[in-house]
């Protein structure tokens, strides 16, 4: 899997060019989180915004991508990508010493954990020289 996020500056945004396989981790995540049963301010620590936003911003991620797109983000918007690429792990953690489970993480995002940490250091380290 591909996991370099490449990023633009246009104006006070940015454009991300993300791959299929990206898009739909990106999107399990948003949708993860954003249907968890946690509470709005909870969610809110842990993605920087409120629900809606979450959900509304993992629509934009859904589909079927037969190739790479470009899209256009805020930093709000990238901010939250982070975020949840690197909160979803919280919800699989489990048994009584709350343990991180990657069977169950890859069930939740059919992905690795491994993957969601490149796409989120991919994010940052794409905006340093900005």
């Amino acid at each position: 899997m591909r996991t370099r996020v490449r990023l633009q500056r246009d104006g006070q945004d940015l454009v991300a060019r993300f791959t299929p396989n990206q898009a739909d981790i990106i999107h399990r995540v948003l949708t993860l989180l954003g249907s968890s049963d946690a509470a709005n301010t909870s969610l809110t620590v842990q993605t920087g915004t409120d629900r809606e936003t979450v959900t509304g911003l993992a629509a934009r991620f859904a589909g079927e991508h037969a190739r790479s797109f470009d899209m256009p983000l805020t930093v709000v918007e990238l901010h939250t990508v982070h975020s949840a690429l690197t909160a979803a792990p919280l919800l699989c953690l489990e048994g009584p010493h709350r343990m991180f489970s990657e069977q169950k993480f890859h069930e939740l995002t059919g992905s690795f954990r491994e993957h969601c940490d490149a796409l989120a250091f991919s994010l940052v380290q794409e905006t340093a020289g900005m």
